[in-house]
Formats: C-alpha cells, sequence, structure tokens
C-alpha cells in the first residue's frame, strides 16, 4: 500500500507569495494582514480613529503561479462593521490570468477558517483578491500535491494610486475584483493601490506624504463627500487643504498624470448644508477652483474631473441606498458603470499613465 503524496501547504509569508497593493504588512503568530497605511505609524494616519478600514484589504491581492487543480485558502476575517444600508459580505475572487474564475463567501467570526477554490491545472497567472470591507488575515494556502509553485514575475504594470472614501473602498460591490477603482485596473493593466478609507478622506496631510513616496505612474483622488458630511473644512479650509495636500503629493510626482474627482452625486446633499457649511454643489465648486488655482500656478498635469459626469443624477437608481436613507454609494450594477465613464473621462482628460 502506497502513501497518498501530501498536499503542499505554503506560509503566509512564503517568498513565492506578493501581496500586491498593500502598503505594508503586519505579521503575527503564523498570519499576514495586509493594510493600506504603514500598521505601526497608522494612528499617525488618522488620529481620530477608524484604523480598521486601514486593516481592511480593498484592492489587494495576494498574486502566484501555480499549475495546481485546487487552492486552499487558510484565512481569518473579522465581522463587518456597523454600516447604513445593507451590510457587506465577505467575498475572495480568483482571477486566473486576468480573468475571474471564481467568487468564494468567507467565515466572518474572527477565527480559523478555510475556503477550496478550483483553479486551472496548468500554469497560471492567480490572484487573490480580498475582501474590501473587512479586516482579513492570510493564514496560508494549501495546493494538490506535486505542484509547482512560483513567485509571480509579471511584467512591471503602470502603478495607479488612489485615495477615497467609502465609494472608492468598494461599498456596494459585487465582490472585490469588482469595486469600480478594481474593475478599472483590470481592463486598464494598472497596478492599483488603493488608499480609500470609508468615514476618512479628508485630505490628511500624512496621506498625502504616503502618496508623496509611493511610486506611481498615476495619481487620482476623489473627495468631497465626508468633507462635506464630516464638516472637516469650511470652503475656504478646503481651498487650501486641497492646494497643500497635491501639493505635497507633487514634492514626489513633479510631472505625473494626477486627476482630482470631486464626489458622484448625492441626492440627499446637493442642496442641503452640511456642517461644513457647504451644500454638495458648493464643496464641488470649490475642489473645482483648487485645482483650476493649481493649474494656473503651473501644474499642466492636473486634472479636474467632476464627480456627476461619472456618476450623475441619471445613476440615482443604481445607488445601494433605498430611498429614505442617505444615497452615497454605488450599488452592485452601479460600480460597472462607475468605472467605464470613470475610465471615458480619463482618456479624454489625456491624464493616464
Amino acid at each position: 500500500m502506497h502513501d497518498r503524496p501530501a498536499p503542499l501547504d505554503i506560509g503566509d509569508d512564503d517568498p513565492r507569495l506578493t501581496y500586491r497593493g498593500a502598503v505594508s504588512l503586519q505579521r503575527g503568530p503564523g498570519w499576514t494582514a495586509p493594510w493600506r497605511l504603514p500598521y505601526e505609524d497608522a494612528a499617525l494616519y488618522l488620529p481620530e480613529g477608524g484604523l480598521g478600514r486601514a486593516a481592511m484589504p480593498s484592492g489587494v491581492r495576494v498574486t502566484l503561479r501555480t499549475d495546481s487543480p485546487s487552492l486552499v485558502c487558510r484565512y481569518q476575517t473579522d465581522p463587518p462593521p456597523k454600516l447604513n444600508g445593507p451590510e457587506e459580505r465577505a467575498r475572495l475572487d480568483v482571477v486566473c490570468d486576468g480573468r475571474r474564475t471564481a467568487t468564494a463567501g468567507l467565515e466572518t467570526h474572527g477565527g480559523d477558517a478555510e475556503v477550496r477554490v478550483g483553479l486551472p491545472g496548468r500554469m497560471t497567472a492567480v490572484e487573490l483578491w480580498l475582501p474590501y470591507y473587512h479586516q482579513f488575515r492570510m493564514r496560508g494556502l494549501t495546493l494538490d500535491a506535486g505542484s509547482a509553485v512560483e513567485r509571480d514575475s509579471a511584467g512591471q504594470r503602470p502603478r495607479w494610486v488612489h485615495f477615497g472614501s467609502s465609494i472608492s473602498q468598494g461599498r456596494g460591490a459585487a465582490s472585490p475584483s469588482r469595486t469600480w477603482a478594481a474593475l478599472v485596473a483590470r481592463r486598464a493593466g494598472w497596478d492599483l493601490t488603493s488608499l480609500a478609507l470609508g468615514a476618512a478622506c479628508c485630505l490628511q496631510p500624512m496621506t498625502a506624504r504616503l502618496m508623496r513616496d509611493l511610486p506611481a505612474e498615476l495619481l487620482t483622488v476623489c473627495v468631497g463627500i465626508n468633507i462635506q458630511a464630516l464638516g472637516s473644512h469650511n470652503r475656504d479650509a478646503l481651498v487650501s487643504a486641497l492646494v497643500g495636500f497635491v501639493r505635497t503629493v507633487r514634492e514626489g510626482h513633479p510631472d505625473t498624470p494626477f486627476a482630482v474627482m470631486s464626489t458622484i452625486t448625492a441626492p440627499e446633499r446637493e442642496e442641503v448644508p452640511g456642517p461644513s457649511g457647504m451644500t454638495m454643489r458648493e464643496c464641488r465648486a470649490h475642489i473645482r477652483r483648487a485645482v483650476a488655482l493649481l493649474s494656473d500656478h503651473g501644474d499642466k498635469n492636473l486634472h479636474y474631473v467632476h464627480g456627476p459626469e461619472v456618476f450623475g443624477p441619471g445613476c440615482s437608481r443604481l445607488l445601494l441606498e433605498p430611498e429614505g436613507l442617505d444615497r452615497l454609494h454605488p450599488s452592485t450594477d452601479g460600480h460597472p458603470v462607475f468605472a467605464s465613464r470613470f475610465m471615458t473621462v480619463l482618456r479624454r482628460a489625456g491624464c493616464v499613465p
């Protein structure tokens, strides 16, 4: 009687795994948590709180090459945060040679769990897109016995760094590789690093420093919704803060294509002043003024993108929240529309790497 060959276990810190889109990696006993801020200094970026969203790996994918016919992902996923509107569900996407081949639901009790997915069974570039609205810790992978495993050494793609709110983090998307930002990155062939954080995105200076120091061939920000809602800046302070934010980023990227997008349609906020004293329409006007001021002072590769041009009042039926709630986020059907129009607007502006 012959012993059956043992499956191949790959540890969370195996050098053949790449955590693309992560800014830092927190290592614990038998796990790796991808962060989208430097985790040891995260409190400096978000002193008001909300660090948990920086540990939600929106846009992060674990990559490798293998010929295994299947893969078991061992992980820990925490429960979702309390949110207005529908609850977010934790999912893992499997993308093989650029095509999504599976979406698997994840357990969210915070303890050890595993999920099995099928693979093509030939040497394939595999990307595991991690949940965008849940904290996640990778425990490792198990492949079929005798499988070959290599580090994914695909050629360098243009690097895209994006800063935004929960709208950009992916709230409402069908799965991790189908947030609007992930769809844009996959279609355009860009290497995404998402700094989008729900309940944040108030032009924090530390985030500007991070964008300044990250490698990038394309820079974008989508700002306004939380500034208007949380009252972090009034009219004059918003223009000043945005000018300073962009100028700080420009210290590391003086000529990189840079798009500043105002927020998408927000039906309940368009004409209603928030704690900032601004309506959403007024907030967009001040964002446009800041970009014009920077352009007039020599920044010729900075572009203003009008949010409603990408996702405007005609898309209200594609918002996640039902009428009667504060409608802010694209729904499952809205994310592909957002992605397509965002790409069109960027290309029209010549703001592509």
